[in-house]
């Protein structure tokens, strides 16, 4: 069976090594937060990792990684990221190679920034790893170069440098500052004539293993822990997030996409929660007369909460007018996502049963916004999601809700809440993603011209 094997890489190692290395490999950028998951994987794939952000954007997490080994993928980590992530998991069964990597894993080394480096977009390397500046330091005196005690000096100068501004240049100026010019000198000759990068060594080194069909299978037992309770809310909403589903669209952005813009959410969601609330007892008046059974049985009760209370959950006129019975499922509908823990939000297609409509071509029009995201950040690339205007958004989320165009705070927060949003702020934030593409389809629903007592705008159309 042919098994494939993904390389995440960049300054340490660049991609046309890596093809050179393994022909048939799939080479990535540097890893970051999501990646793991948004790989097609399968038992007995590889992944390599030696390149990896986490200044610039978050980096891969550890429970990612957790991940693919409990799924029977081998995760190999080297020189970089890798090393530091393989040096953290080598328990669990990520396996590490290289100088690096056991360095970290004796706690020889025990920094970040023992091989951190500035690079630029494109991979290209701006600053020099601490390991690999050590390392010319430390050759440089074993070939009698310069004296243990200048590599010393040396290697204390550099790591005072902060990392991205750890360069040969940047450490010439210090070592002439302190008094070290012609130490500093003998090692640059040295290093321009010799070998130095131990980053590149362990990366090249990891891949040749993984060519020959190694390196060697984790010990037995290293994986005992896959059947313990380690995927947290987190781990699943990671999964939710970033691993697609069909069409190629992870299954938070189908959710997402149907909490803003399908009418029949809100009654789902109101139906799932209230079914989870009441528990197989429905009793053959409901589920809504088994909730309100349950929330009793807790002590729960509109009339025990103080209007500061009911007022953060209802609208205004929904505080006149619902009776305490509607009143309190409301509240507890709204109030569901509060717990994250809770798999009454799922994060996957299997939990959320009928949640989600697969009538609705959901997944075409998550692909086109996207589409239209690329294309106008192609166009200007200070054009990004995050820098659409909130009330923009907000506006279009009112037109969409068919809310009165007047509607305040709590008004939106309710509608938002009713569509399992935490408020109508994260609401919009989710919006984001999707605004571009669905706004051109507003003039087919509905214009937000719903009236509101006091509304101004209300009052003026009624006497015309």
């Amino acid at each position: 069976m042919s098994r494939t094997v993904h390389v995440f890489s960049g300054p340490t190692l660049p991609a046309a090594r890596v093809r050179e290395l393994l022909p048939d490999a799939v080479s990535h950028p540097p890893i970051g937060h999501g990646d793991l998951l948004r790989l097609d994987t399968a038992p007995g794939d590889t992944v390599v990792i030696i390149d990896g952000v986490w200044h610039q954007s978050a980096p891969v997490r550890h429970k990612e990684i957790l991940l693919l080994l409990a799924e029977g993928v081998r995760v190999v980590g080297a020189a970089s990221m890798g090393a530091l992530r393989a040096a953290e998991l080598a328990p669990y069964g990520m396996t590490g190679v290289g100088r690096v990597f056991e360095d970290l894993a004796a706690g020889v080394l025990d920094a970040d920034d023992e091989v951190s480096v500035l690079h630029t977009p494109e991979g290209q390397p701006v600053s020099e790893a601490l390991v690999n500046i050590r390392a010319a330091l430390v050759r440089c005196a074993a070939a009698g170069q310069i004296s243990e005690a200048d590599a010393a000096t040396l290697e204390r100068l550099a790591r005072a440098l902060p990392y991205t501004r750890r360069t040969w240049a940047a450490l010439a100026h210090r070592a002439r500052e302190e008094g070290a010019g012609a130490a500093f000198a003998a090692v640059d000759g040295w290093r321009r004539r010799n070998t130095y990068d131990v980053k590149a060594e362990d990366a090249e080194r990891a891949l040749v293993l993984v060519a020959e069909g190694g390196p060697p299978a984790p010990e037995d037992g290293a994986q005992a822990w896959a059947g313990e309770a380690w995927r947290t809310s987190h781990v699943r909403y990671w999964t939710a997030a970033h691993r697609p589903g069909p069409g190629g669209v992870p299954f938070l952005a189908v959710l997402q996409h149907q909490q803003l813009y399908d009418d029949g959410f809100p009654a789902r969601w109101r139906a799932r929660v209230l079914s989870a609330i009441a528990g197989e007892d429905t009793g053959p008046d409901g589920i809504e007369a088994a909730a309100l059974r349950t929330a009793a049985a807790e002590g729960v009760d509109v009339a025990a909460m103080s209007r500061q209370q009911l007022a953060h959950w209802l609208a205004p006129a929904e505080l006149r007018a619902l009776p305490p019975g509607e009143a309190l499922l409301r509240i507890m509908v709204r109030s569901a996502r509060l717990d994250g823990a809770w798999s009454v939000w799922p994060s996957s297609r299997a939990e959320a049963g009928d949640l989600v409509d697969d009538s609705l071509p959901t997944a075409e029009d998550i692909a086109k916004a996207y589409a239209v995201n690329a294309a106008v950040e192609a166009a200007d690339p200070r054009h990004t999601t995050a820098r659409l205007s909130a009330d923009r958004i907000g506006r279009h989320l009112i037109t969409r809700w068919n809310l009165p165009a007047c509607a305040g705070r709590p008004v939106l927060d309710a509608a938002a809440r009713d569509r399992a949003f935490r408020d109508f702020g994260g609401a919009v934030e989710v919006a984001r993603a999707f605004y571009l593409g669905a706004r051109t389809d507003t003039a087919a629903v509905p214009s937000g011209t719903g009236s509101c007592e006091g509304c101004p705008a209300a009052m003026a159309r009624a006497r015309t």
